[in-house]
């Protein structure tokens, strides 16, 4: 079974983490560059997790009603039964849950992500084959060059600006493209009055 590649905006909203080991930690680290307010409960904390900023941290067993108003809540315990547990209990809440390396009782996957800036790629297999997705995952990280945040930020100054100024779709995909081919050509480095002279042509 595939799965959808929704993306959505998890900026400050809740998530739950339950497991303090490394398993643990590697997800928190997908997730702090999006904001996401993290809280991890754990009976105990491996010394990344307990210096790491931006989380909060509970220092006790799950119980069932931590799940209560979060947006998605990931397991990454060493103990299936409790594991299981939160599966069984977010699915019955209709709460979004990935229980770490258990396809079964997960809602969604943790892709394999490249990001630069706004620019966000994701890749999964379905949990099929993580060794498959990080192959993919690490040959568009070798095509994607470190200033590609820039291009995205030069076309996403003009977007609002093209759409008001030239109504035309055909007309107006040339106008992106151009800004695009310009952006890329000058590692990003794109002046607001060179961009002016460029829609003129």
């Amino acid at each position: 079974m595939s799965y959808f590649p929704f993306f959505i905006d998890i900026t400050n909203k809740p998530c739950l983490i339950v497991g303090g080991g490394i398993v643990a930690l590697r997800k928190i680290e997908k997730l702090l560059p999006f904001d996401v307010e993290i809280i991890v409960i754990s009976p105990a904390f491996c010394k990344e997790i307990q210096e790491m900023e931006g989380i909060h941290r509970i220092c006790r067993k799950f119980h069932p009603t931590d799940i209560v108003g979060k947006m998605f809540v990931i397991g990454a315990t060493d103990d299936e039964a409790v594991n299981s547990q939160i599966s069984e209990i977010c699915n019955a809440e209709g709460i979004l849950v990935n229980i770490v390396d258990d396809r079964e009782k997960c809602g969604f996957f943790f892709p394999a992500l490249v990001k630069k800036g706004e620019f966000v790629a994701g890749f999964s297999s379905g949990g099929g084959s993580p060794v498959a997705v990080q192959y993919i995952r690490q040959k568009v990280e070798e095509v994607v060059p470190d200033y590609f945040d820039r291009v995205v930020e030069v076309l996403s100054s003009v977007r609002q600006k093209i759409k008001t100024e030239i109504p035309d779709i055909a007309e107006r995909e040339k106008a992106f493209r151009k800004v695009f081919d310009y952006a890329m050509e000058n590692n990003g480095e794109v002046r607001e009055e060179e961009i002016s002279i460029l829609l003129e042509r």
